[in-house]
């Protein structure tokens, strides 16, 4: 019985069906919604890595072809930070792997602290993923309309709608991320907190169905019906 037809049969007051409180389906829904969710976050890990990396050599090209000036370059210490700052956090913060026989407690906190921590990527985000490549763009587009116009004021005007577009773009993906924070991460770290809350006191019929009831609404926050967290 899966455990979506199990909470309905629990529920269902009048059912002829004998149901009993299944710890073993409820550890493994949870388990596997903890092994999509660190899944998903590695595998996005790596494509914003890879695409950094892959935007190097690209944009040396580019400057070279376009016989662009200076501050065109200053994107590629961009990228590079880029890159290193998500290896450097998953180096501080590595994905453990489970031991067997771990008790379910130990890993429902540690899901908790990697749950919370994505968080705090997602919210701090403008400053370490959107804000380097703003301020490299912005010294491009001055820089290349200073040399086109000769004055300042040009400058300006021929920035203010690459800027604009710029903006919004960013502002786009910034909200995306924070999206993602109150739909997903938020409903997760707390649907992780009670869990742990109920494990930690005395079980009782209508906490065995709060934990079936939590367990089956994580797999919607686990990227297994779609999510992308970070930029």
């Amino acid at each position: 019985m899966s455990l979506d037809r199990f909470q309905q049969a629990w529920k269902t007051e009048s059912s002829l069906v004998k149901v009993t409180f299944d710890a073993d389906l409820v550890a493994r829904e949870v388990q596997n919604s903890n092994d999509a969710f660190r899944s998903m976050i590695f595998w996005r890990d790596v494509r914003e890595v890879s695409v950094a990396l892959v935007l190097i050599p690209i944009w040396i090209t580019m400057g070279i072809l376009m016989s662009s000036p200076w501050t065109w370059y200053l994107t590629i210490p961009v990228l590079v930070w880029i890159a290193g700052f998500m290896v450097t956090d998953r180096r501080l913060h590595p994905q453990l792997p489970r031991e067997s026989g771990e008790p379910w407690l130990i890993q429902l906190k540690e899901s908790l602290t990697e749950v919370e921590h994505q968080i705090w990527l997602l919210r701090n985000v403008f400053w370490w993923y959107l804000l380097p490549p703003s301020i490299s763009i912005a010294a491009f587009f001055v820089h290349s309309s200073w040399k086109m116009t000769g004055s300042w004021w040009g400058a300006i005007l021929l920035t203010f709608f690459p800027g604009i577009v710029v903006y919004f773009t960013y502002l786009w993906i910034y909200e995306l991320n924070q999206r993602a924070v109150e739909r997903q991460l938020k409903p997760r770290r707390n649907d992780l907190l009670q869990l742990i809350s109920y494990l930690e006191g005395e079980c009782s019929e209508e906490v065995n169905f709060e934990l079936i009831r939590i367990a089956s609404s994580l797999s919607k926050t686990d990227g297994r019906k779609g999510h992308n967290g970070e930029s």
